[in-house]
């Protein structure tokens, strides 16, 4: 292009002090044409958005895959002037205009597919109001809790339980207490057995009783508030409870697995006479600060002797 006309050109073109190059140039537009951004295209970024045979920017079309992503940046350009192209103040503004509409653009596409894909009758989900095998609906009222991918019930629902309320229905029971083992001596629910390691939950995951509609073998998991421990405990049996049971699906060794909502110190406070001897201690109590370093190491560490033996375990299974 020729710089000399500047009522004509809308290149202006400015010479270095030295004459030697022409180094910087500003583009503006008028009214006088609509081309001179597809003359300044060079061949590969025609072909990229397939403007070979365009002859007018205000009648291109994008034909490549990345139309729906790129197009709207274009119309967000014309948008302003109709069929002339809106002026930036600088590169970094166009820059951030094309990045947020391409992301907006992904980020929509993306949710739409992942939405599509949550709705597929092909996910595998448990449903709420049944045992993790889908074959019985769950023999326990459960209530919304804090923990909202496991069963959560009431102290009131295990006190009742602990006073024979749901003997018609629940064959067995048993409540795993996940605290560590001084606060498991300070009191604990009648009947409860301490498991804080992954070690005790693989050997309870093994103790495999029979699981009908009238006959229930339950568990009841717990720590000192069922927000941590607990939880952690009783996903951990489940996750290796599918593993075992991979080739039986959606068969389990133990179906119908609850937290209990509060934990120990909600049922403590509620129903000391159920709980021996009838008082609480916490895991952070001051006696016991070197009691909680070392249980809290040997509740997240397994040995290589544990490993073996769990599998083992497998392969006799």
């Amino acid at each position: 292009m020729d710089g000399g006309s500047a009522g004509s050109s809308r290149l202006k073109w400015t010479e270095s002090k030295t004459g030697s190059k022409m180094v910087s140039c500003s583009l503006q537009f008028d009214e006088s044409s609509d081309d001179d951004l597809e003359k300044l295209m060079t061949p590969s970024s025609k072909r990229k958005l397939d403007l070979s045979h365009v002859s007018h920017m205000s009648h291109m079309s994008i034909a490549s895959p990345m139309q729906e992503y790129v197009s709207p940046c274009f119309q967000e350009l014309f948008q302003s002037n109709g069929p002339r192209p809106k002026r930036f103040r600088s590169f970094e503004s166009r820059k951030n205009l094309f990045q947020s509409t391409v992301k907006n653009q992904f980020s929509e596409s993306i949710g739409a597919s992942e939405s599509k894909e949550n709705h597929s009758p092909d996910v595998a989900r448990e449903q709420t109001d049944k045992t993790g095998d889908g074959k019985f609906p769950l023999c326990l009222p459960i209530t919304l809790g804090s923990v909202q991918d496991l069963h959560t019930i009431t102290t009131q629902t295990l006190s009742d339980l602990l006073q024979g309320a749901y003997k018609d229905t629940v064959q067995s029971f048993r409540i795993i207490d996940c605290r560590y083992p001084y606060e498991y001596a300070g009191g604990h629910i009648k009947g409860a057995e301490n498991i804080f390691t992954e070690e005790g939950i693989l050997h309870l995951l093994h103790q495999k009783k029979s699981h009908t509609e009238n006959g229930r073998s339950i568990l009841i998991f717990h720590c000192e508030f069922s927000s941590e421990r607990g939880p952690r405990k009783c996903r951990f049996l489940r996750n290796k409870d599918r593993q075992l049971n991979k080739d039986k699906y959606p068969n389990l060794n133990h179906p119908e697995v609850y937290l209990l909502h509060g934990g120990y110190k909600a049922f403590y406070q509620n129903y000391k006479e159920l709980c021996e001897p009838p008082s609480y201690v916490p895991m952070l109590h001051k006696e016991h600060a070197n009691d909680l370093r070392v249980f809290r190491k040997k509740s997240k560490s397994w040995t290589a002797g544990e490993k073996k033996q769990y599998a083992l375990m497998n392969i006799q299974i």
